[in-house]
């Protein structure tokens, strides 16, 4: 296997001073800072959505063979196997443990910025582990950070950064170890096949086979999860125009108008005739562009890369149109819902590209003041989520779980003794969020065949 060494530019080269900040301590710091953030999910841990609804619901009643059951038209991996290691505690744990699992989940995969394979983008160790800190503080967080059935967000952004990765010397790291856990996290993201193009960029500059690796299993992955059953699929495929517009919308919107303007004016985009939108959305990113240009900050190879990585992942909102039936006109600019778990991606995007661009140490005093302003204003604009949003209702069931699970445990060890002989119903297990759609109606636990 080859590696191609950068073209067009040199790298960041300044002498650095001390150690590279510990990639697992970056890991803690995201889970714990998080934890303390949302305390009622250690305080008085319940199940988000899907995480009782199916992967609780089905590990019980279906036990392992559940690990290689899709969910609404995708396959999750990493959930299941959080399943399969709660199911070896007291079921009374296993709220606590999937929230355990799904938060180092989500930890390491936004931890992996802070990396010394990303000096090429933020050249400084201790403003990458502040800009993965800030990740954890991203739109979508406070509702997918702590869950299994979200936590696929979060992993994207960890695949995309192990596809961004480079060495010292400018070279992309993908050996066949990384590749094979690229190759696992596919089983995990039905929103993968986005990455397709980054990898065959960086396969035509490198000429690497791992990225041959990735495709091939990344290709498996898609040709499974088209196979899955999929309760959710619009009965009619949207067409070519209105993924376009998807895609160009969410694309504007989330990475152009959103750093730039408070949350409460993102309003008036929303409602701008096409005829304004899309001009004023080609001189913003032509700004960029040119910004970009003149201050030199990335080489050529890397930002062809970046580039093609960006306008990939932002792919997903098309993606979702056609998996989802609510998707198209939940993601058109006029009814767009900027929060929530679909803003994860667009706003560690965001913050990677601002921090990129404005973090760099820029000559005189006047030029470091301004980019330190706007830097700061951009990213509490991309924050506006956990900053300005009220906290999602919350009612602990401590008094009904409890019980419930001891329920669950008794029946679960007469089955494994075989002494089970009547199928036993454990009704209305609640979760979050509090609606009558997220529940366990009847849990069924019947006696081994």
């Amino acid at each position: 296997m080859t590696t191609a060494e950068p073209r067009g530019g040199p790298l960041e080269t300044r002498p650095r001073t001390g150690a590279p900040v510990p990639y697992a301590g970056v890991v803690l710091l995201l889970f714990a800072s998080t934890a303390l953030r949302l305390p009622a999910t250690f305080l008085y841990p319940s199940f988000w959505a899907e995480d009782l609804t199916v992967f609780f619901r089905e590990g019980v009643e279906i036990g392992p063979a559940a690990f290689l059951r899709p969910m609404y038209g995708s396959y999750h991996a990493l959930p299941r196997l959080s399943v399969l290691l709660a199911s070896l505690l007291p079921v009374a744990w296993a709220p606590a443990v999937y929230a355990l699992c799904a938060g180092l989940v989500s930890s390491a995969s936004l931890a992996l910025f802070s990396r010394p394979g990303f000096r090429w983008l933020v050249p400084q160790d201790r403003v990458r582990a502040l800009v993965c800190w800030l990740f954890s503080l991203v739109p979508g967080t406070n509702e997918g950070f702590f869950a299994l059935c979200t936590s696929n967000y979060a992993v994207f952004c960890g695949a995309m950064f192990l596809l961004l990765e480079r060495g010292e010397a400018g070279r992309w790291r993908m050996g066949l170890p990384r590749a094979l856990l690229v190759s696992f996290l596919w089983f995990s993201l039905g929103q993968g096949v986005v990455l397709a193009l980054p990898l065959a960029c960086l396969f035509g500059i490198t000429r690497n086979r791992s990225y041959l690796v990735c495709l091939g299993s990344l290709g498996v992955s898609l040709a499974l999860n088209l196979a899955a059953e999929n309760s959710y699929r619009p009965e009619e495929l949207p067409g070519p125009v209105p993924l376009a517009l998807v895609y160009l919308e969410n694309l504007f919107v989330r990475l152009g108008f959103v750093p730039l303007l408070p949350h409460r004016w993102i309003g008036a985009v929303r409602r701008m005739p096409d005829l304004l939108f899309f001009p004023l959305s080609a001189l913003l990113l032509a700004g960029y562009v040119g910004a970009l240009a003149r201050r030199r900050v990335f080489d050529a190879e890397g930002a062809r890369v970046l580039a093609v990585t960006v306008l990939s992942a932002m792919a997903i909102f098309p993606l979702t149109a056609l998996a989802r039936s609510y998707g198209l006109p939940m993601l058109r600019r006029p009814e767009v819902y900027l929060g929530g778990r679909a803003a994860l991606v667009p706003s560690v995007v965001a913050l990677v590209l601002l921090w990129s661009w404005l973090a760099r140490p820029a000559r005189g005093g006047r030029g470091r003041a301004a980019a330190a302003a706007l830097l700061a204003w951009t990213t509490l604009n991309v924050l506006f989520e956990p900053l300005y949003a009220r906290p999602w209702p919350f009612r602990p069931f401590v008094w009904e779980w409890p019980r419930q699970s001891a329920a669950i445990e008794r029946a679960l060890r007469d089955r494994r003794a075989g002494r089970l002989r009547e199928p036993v119903v454990v009704r209305d297990i609640h979760c979050r969020p509090d609606s009558p759609v997220w529940k366990v109606t009847d849990l069924n636990i019947a006696p081994s065949p």
